[in-house]
């Protein structure tokens, strides 16, 4: 089984792109920028060391830097609006330069790469974090499919074509993380219990549809699919009800946090189509009722051998980067981690790549 982990942000939403100009001075962009990739390579090469084997991380995340001050969001008649910022602005091609960093490194370091486009706090409905910088408010990418289809050409569209340059370096490309959060689903249209649900279930299908058929659409010059296409549902039933494979998905993908205490299934996936373990917390909390009822530890190395004996060809480790309490990336879990991946029988699968 092969073993990743998720980098989810160095500072989330504004990673790629140039940052909001309100917290890093024009000024000191170049600085400020040159850091930031002295210390992803520094990361990245860590984790190629301890034998992970690929890396997963928001792009755009909730799009804070995706359009500000007046190509911000706006709250009008009662909802927030939002227009695609258009295929010239000068925020794509920082974005792709910064994108084409990250693939060089990985190319370079021989460790994989899951860009994952945008998170469900996209959606949300929109927070003033600054003068001219709102988090969220930007659903209607979502909801109107001429928006989704601007949004496409001008964003995803030239980060695939550089993914191209550097195949070998991609694992997957994800369009969206946890969808369903952010999703009426058709039973609950009439009863809107969460103001951050801000897109219908036909609408989210829809733009999934579109965002992955276009990741699919692209071939090698040998005629080959160039890339795996993922969706991070936030639970392994989304993955059914949702028709993964219905809509295009060639790589299903699922998290693991079981708020409900169930196990974690077998791999029932085809070989053609198979299924990994997007996110899966580092500390021991909520769950793992395997490991209850059979008394075992509850060591990282443990739940690892636990998921490889239900088949999965992979797993990403959450976090290398976030603070939040499902998250411990301490010397000791590294090296737990590392241990585990040594000392594994099982050989990665590269044909799932």
């Amino acid at each position: 089984m092969l073993v990743g982990v998720n980098y989810p942000w160095i500072d989330y939403a504004w990673d790629f792109g140039d940052p909001p100009a309100a917290w890093v001075n024009p000024q000191h962009v170049a600085e400020w920028r040159e850091k930031k990739r002295k210390q992803i390579v520094a990361d990245f090469r860590a984790f190629a060391e301890m034998g992970l084997f690929a890396a997963r991380w928001f792009m755009l995340a909730d799009g804070l830097s995706y359009g500000v001050g007046e190509e911000a969001p706006k709250k009008v008649g009662g909802r927030w609006t939002f227009d695609p910022l258009p295929a010239a602005h000068p925020f794509h091609k920082q974005l792709c330069d910064d994108f084409e960093f990250v693939l060089k490194t990985c190319d370079e370091l021989k460790i994989k790469f899951v860009p994952s486009l945008v998170d469900f706090h996209w959606l949300h409905q929109g927070v003033a974090a600054d003068a001219g910088i709102v988090k969220g408010g930007r659903s209607d990418i979502v909801s109107d499919p001429a928006k989704s289809r601007a949004f496409f050409d001008a964003a995803l569209d030239p980060l695939l074509d550089i993914s191209l340059r550097y195949p070998d370096a991609i694992y997957a490309w994800e369009l969206i993380n946890e969808p369903e959060w952010v999703t009426e689903t058709r039973s609950l249209i009439k009863i809107r219990s969460d103001e951050n649900k801000t897109v219908t279930q036909d609408q989210m299908l829809a733009f999934i549809a579109e965002g992955v058929g276009r990741i699919n659409a692209k071939h090698l010059p040998d005629g080959r699919q160039a890339f795996r296409s993922t969706v991070g549902f936030a639970h392994w039933d989304a993955i059914k009800t949702w028709d993964s494979a219905g809509l295009g998905v060639t790589l299903h993908q699922f998290h693991y946090y079981s708020p409900d205490k169930r196990e974690i299934p077998k791999h029932t996936f085809s070989d053609e189509y198979p299924c990994f373990i997007g996110e899966f917390a580092t500390t021991f909390h909520r769950g793992w009722p395997e490991l209850r009822k059979q008394d075992m530890s509850r060591t990282i190395s443990t739940r690892l051998k636990l998921i490889e004996g239900k088949g999965y060809p992979s797993v990403f480790l959450w976090s290398a980067r976030a603070t939040d309490d499902a998250t411990v990336w301490t010397n000791t879990a590294q090296q737990e981690t590392a241990g585990f991946i040594k000392a594994s029988t099982i050989g990665g699968n590269d044909d799932v790549a």
